[in-house]
């Protein structure tokens, strides 16, 4: 399924009644596409959307936080989850612990930041540190996650890395003279007879 179609759906896209834009005509023309996977995340209720957990008892620390219905399991009529967290746990959820929480500006979830022409992707360790980050954005407050210092040392080490595998054009010393070392140990290859 398309990263823009979760997309859509984690973010509460809706169904209209009528022609083109109904969720049985959606359903119909993935089938018919033979995109089945997406034509059985639009026949379950929660499929693609982001929910919040509830009422799980066998894992309580978990009752607050938020997920993506991922995948709908039929057989057992649960959900595989990925929560929202920066560690992305996977989980299979019963649908009675499960109600749907769409993404809004101040309850995204995670933050998309553009800086020196790329794209960065915030992520948080839970609703309430996106939500403070977004009200502090809102005010002018908040700061980068990311330092200019601390990007700086990244690109650094990043240009150092490329140049000493060569991947830069430019021949830096180090990696010549690792080059040098390391074929003055082999000697040369000898050439299989045919």
């Amino acid at each position: 399924v398309s990263d823009r179609v979760r997309l859509l759906l984690s973010w509460g896209a809706s169904f209209f009644p009528g022609d083109g834009s109904s969720r049985e005509f959606c359903i119909c023309e993935a089938r018919t596409c033979g995109i089945t996977q997406l034509a059985s995340l639009l026949e379950s209720e929660l499929g693609g959307r982001r929910c919040e957990i509830f009422n799980l008892s066998s894992q309580p620390e978990l009752n607050g936080k938020t997920c993506v219905a991922d995948e709908y399991l039929p057989g057992s009529n649960q959900y595989r989850v990925t929560l929202e967290t920066k560690s992305k746990e996977a989980l299979i959820l019963d649908p009675e612990n499960l109600r749907r929480r769409d993404r809004t500006p101040q309850d995204c979830g995670y933050y998309i930041g553009f800086r020196n022409g790329r794209t960065i992707r915030h992520d948080f360790d839970s609703n309430e540190d996106c939500q403070v980050f977004v009200s502090a954005l809102e005010r002018g407050e908040a700061r980068p996650v990311v330092t200019e210092e601390a990007e700086a040392r990244a690109e650094q080490a990043a240009a150092e890395l490329l140049a000493e595998l060569g991947l830069d054009g430019s021949q830096v010393e180090s990696s010549s003279s690792f080059k040098n070392k390391k074929s003055k140990k082999k000697g040369r290859k000898k050439k299989k007879k045919k």
